[in-house]
């Protein structure tokens, strides 16, 4: 691992007039290549003290551009599993609270100010945050991603590999946060796919080897192979009323669909090795 200092530019923030102390609440962010989002949330975390950053070795402008944010600390880990990665982030933290977001989350002022609120009411060691989804600037009216928890104490969680993700387990009672989070991705596409491309790979290693009675019914569907791909499209389309979208609602669908499509391709690949 390697710490990254150098000189940084105080830079107009969002919200920023009192900050939140560092030992009250740290965020700590995962990159690699994010020049296209990661300014845009920093910007929107000008109200916090320290923010922890675990680089996996960019090599674009990611690391510049977090360095001209005055709260920023960067370290370089090795990318190995998105667990490990964010449990080494969790470990360079000493604060009661964790705050934890992708390099394409965006904060509202709303959702700030109702994090103030529930560290102060301290009523539950982690809460989760539901998502809106913005394609080219714009908002979607839905998607089908599910709530995670992003505010939680330090001393009660730690992140576990699950496929080609990470999930937090927690030990104390959980609650939902009312506003949510805008996830905006500006990354190009040829870089979209290359990610799906290895998380894949990642989810069809799961379903290979996760025993039968811990599968979740979607596991179940996805290793079949042939349901998924049409279910997700229809279920965009229609059930998430994509098709009001336009274009965008359409570009949502099709990424969806290109997700499941993959990890059957990965699975029909696999059995066809092993005849």
């Amino acid at each position: 691992m390697l710490t990254i200092n150098s000189t940084k530019q105080s830079q107009p923030g969002f919200n920023n007039s009192r900050a939140v102390p560092a030992q009250t609440l740290t965020a700590v962010i995962l990159t690699w290549n994010e020049e296209e989002n990661i300014a845009r949330t920093l910007h929107h975390l000008t109200w916090l003290e320290k923010i922890i950053i675990v680089d996996s070795g960019s090599t674009d402008k990611t690391v510049e551009l977090i360095n001209s944010f005055s709260n920023t600390e960067i370290y370089v880990r090795k990318f190995d599993t998105h667990a490990q990665q964010w449990n080494y982030g969790l470990s360079l933290c000493s604060s009661e609270w964790i705050l934890s977001l992708d390099a394409d989350y965006i904060l509202t002022y709303a959702f700030i100010e109702e994090i103030k609120q529930k560290l102060v009411q301290n009523h539950a060691c982690a809460f989760n945050a539901g998502f809106e989804f913005v394609l080219f600037e714009r908002s979607l009216a839905s998607n089908n991603t599910t709530p995670r928890p992003v505010l939680f104490k330090r001393c009660n969680c730690i992140y576990y590999d699950d496929g080609h993700t990470q999930r937090l387990r927690i030990n104390g009672k959980t609650a939902d946060l009312k506003n949510k989070i805008l996830h905006d991705d500006r990354k190009p596409l040829s870089r979209w796919l290359l990610n799906q491309s290895a998380y894949s790979m990642k989810e069809a290693t799961m379903l290979m080897t996760k025993p039968g009675p811990e599968m979740s019914f979607l596991e179940k569907l996805r290793k079949k192979r042939i349901y998924t791909p049409l279910m997700m499209f229809f279920f965009c389309l229609l059930r998430k009323r994509m098709l009001f979208n336009g274009q965008r609602g359409w570009h949502y669908t099709l990424q969806r669909t290109i997700v499941e499509m993959l990890i059957s391709l990965r699975l029909t690949e696999e059995k066809i090795n092993k005849k």
